[in-house]
């Protein structure tokens, strides 16, 4: 009886235990394979679309092809990292597959907003969303790959506390077997023995994932790599060295831990020559004798070499030495495997970090670099055509001499493209500080009927001029606002200056009306509208229109491209919303929602997108005001 129960602890003692250890290392073993590539590809991808982002606005910029290069090469290295991560994200399932199934959507549409592409053998930039919304859809990648990578931590969390739960039941086991079959047969001791080793090896794999995983640089991710290797082996000292990136034979001790080794003389004798080399390439730890490393080496001391990196690619090593009374065994050289795999994400953590750092740097860079051009030249430029402008004030004012009427024609003229040339170096100067959000608002109480009509005088002539209708409908009842009144009228000028420009024939109508579900004086929404009858904009037109430097290419109409790009980030200041509503040979709709401010909560209410039905309430005019 006393043998059978014996053997059945035996077994027990081993089966049961075993069946815990082999879950703790499939649940490691899926973190390393699953969990963790997923990580490293997420935060790769993250960095991937950041230099995508600089080089698009670099190549849009300046069309440089170097840029476009640069950004091919990223966009393939984040389409083979979206492809890996849809593969990985499959075999993780739940709300990882679904997150990373929305973020290979989202890198899709990122695509498509770039708006870069290869044509007619060199470097083009196709039709492009606006800036605005290849900034929305940077940031929804940004949110997305953020969830993703809490599900990741949360996933990995799981597998820690399952991995702690299966050692605690592993260790009870453990103890109540071990108590039970000393009392039948002694040796069951040492299987009790065995496990307590693997529950601390465990331990100690676990605990320098989480010390990795808390750093941010390269130095201290090769402290803890060093502590986590002795402690992980029960080591009496361990250095990290680092590969020389231009020699790949030259080691630099990066750090160490443990007893003082003699890390100069270890080093030494090249590594190449020790047979450590066949480490690097085979990407798996061996056991060498010490004296490969120092002749002053104990001759029965052993040491394990540990890869970092890949074979195609190696980082440098772990080199951990055995004390005298903790000897290495062939079974440590698998949690060696495992730890150098944590060491290596930590180390291709820390690099894809610098990465995104300095892609967001160098965007920076780009950006100031272009308000600081803008600003130069403006100052630059309009010194001299302003004191160009005076003296054809003068010539025009006839201080110099009567001149002829012809004369007096071509000196208006002159005085005429000066004039535009100044408000276009304002325009260019108003783009640029509204790109740095250096824009100026001035809040106040505004009455937007008054506003409205006041700006549409200033058009009137203009819009008569070209024998264009000029319908302004405008309600007296509608509510004060707080908002910047000059800057809405900017953005009124600059909508009624391209209606009037674009429109050969036919009528443009102003308009400032409330939501078609308000009544005029309880309004939430203040809409002012701009419909002009002109030749319409395509539907895959009408957000690039909103770009700087964006112009339908018509050839007819004289223009930079940039009215409706300050309009947008104008609008975008105020706490506004912008839109067109047009179709091919139907004219065009610019509609400009305000927020109204709200007396009882103290809030402006947001801004919202109008629709394209057009409901005439009983607060509007049923009549064309000034129709001419």
């Amino acid at each position: 009886m006393l043998f059978i129960l014996a053997a059945i602890m035996l077994v027990g003692s081993v089966i049961l235990p075993a069946g815990e250890s082999e879950r703790v290392l499939a649940l490691v073993d899926e973190d390393e394979r699953v969990i963790e590539p997923l990580r490293l590809l997420s935060s790769q991808l993250g960095s991937g679309i950041a230099e995508e982002a600089v080089d698009v606005q670099g190549f849009r910029l300046s069309g440089d092809s170097t840029a476009f290069a640069r950004y091919l090469t990223t966009r393939s290295r984040d389409d083979a990292s979206t492809a890996s991560m849809h593969e990985l994200s499959i075999r993780a399932g739940g709300a990882i597959a679904a997150e990373a199934e929305s973020l290979r959507r989202l890198v899709m549409r990122w695509r498509q907003v770039a708006g870069l592409d290869f044509g007619a053998s060199r470097a083009v930039a196709t039709h492009a969303a606006s800036a605005s919304e290849r900034e929305a859809v940077r940031d929804s990648i940004a949110s997305s790959i953020t969830r993703l990578e809490s599900d990741l931590a949360d996933r990995s969390a799981e597998r820690r506390a399952a991995v702690s739960v299966h050692e605690q039941r592993g260790v009870v086991i453990n103890a109540v077997q071990v108590l039970i079959a000393l009392a039948a047969l002694l040796a069951l001791f040492e299987v009790l023995r065995r496990e307590r080793w693997r529950g601390t090896r465990e331990a100690a794999l676990r605990r320098a994932a989480e010390s990795l995983a808390r750093d941010f640089d390269r130095a201290s991710v090769a402290q803890h790599v060093a502590n986590g290797a002795m402690d992980l082996l029960s080591a009496a000292s361990a250095i990290v060295v680092h590969v020389d990136n231009t020699d790949a034979s030259r080691l630099t001790i990066a750090a160490a831990a443990g007893t003082p080794v003699d890390a100069d003389r270890a080093m030494m004798a090249r590594y190449n020559e020790s047979g450590i080399d066949g480490t690097v390439r085979d990407g798996e730890p061996s056991m060498v004798a010490a004296t490969a490393f120092a002749d002053a080496s104990p001759p029965k001391q052993r040491a394990i070499v540990i890869p970092l990196g890949m074979p195609n690619l190696p980082l440098g090593l772990v080199i951990a030495f055995e004390s005298s009374r903790a000897r290495f065994h062939r079974r440590d050289m698998a949690w060696a495997g495992i730890f150098g795999h944590l060491a290596t994400f930590a180390y291709e953590k820390v690099r894809l970090l610098d990465e995104a750092r300095s892609g967001q740097t160098r965007l920076q860079s780009v950006m100031e670099s272009r308000g600081r051009l803008m600003r130069g030249f403006s100052h630059d430029v309009k010194n001299p055509l302003g004191a160009a402008d005076g003296y054809a004030a003068l010539l025009q004012d006839g201080i110099y001499g009567a001149v002829t009427n012809e004369q007096a024609i071509s000196v208006a003229r002159i005085r005429q493209a000066i004039q535009r040339a100044l408000s276009l170096i304002e325009d260019l100067h108003e783009l640029a500080r509204a790109e740095t959000g250096h824009l100026d608002v001035h809040r106040e109480r505004v009455g937007i009927a008054e506003l409205v009509l006041t700006t549409a005088e200033e058009y009137r002539a203009t819009a008569a001029a070209k024998h264009l209708g000029f319908v302004v409908d405008v309600s007296p009842e509608l509510p004060r606002v707080e908002t910047d009144a000059s800057r809405v009228r900017q953005i009124i000028g600059n909508l009624l200056s391209n209606a009037i420009k674009y429109t050969d024939s036919g009528v443009v109508t102003l308009r400032a009306r409330p939501d078609a579900t308000d009544s005029p004086t309880d309004a939430r929404h203040l809409f002012i509208e701009v419909q002009d009858t002109g030749p319409g904009i395509p539907l895959d037109k009408q957000s690039f229109i909103f770009d700087e430097f964006a112009r339908l290419a018509d050839g007819k109409h004289a223009g930079a491209g940039v009215g409706l790009a300050i309009s947008k980030h104008v609008a975008d200041a105020l706490g506004c919303h912008l839109e067109v509503t047009s179709a091919v040979g139907e004219g065009a709709t610019f509609a400009l929602c305000i927020p109204v401010y709200d007396e009882v909560s103290g809030l402006a209410h947001e801004p919202v997108k109008s629709g394209t039905e057009r409901v005439a309430g009983p607060w509007m005019s049923s009549r064309a005001d000034g129709e001419i």
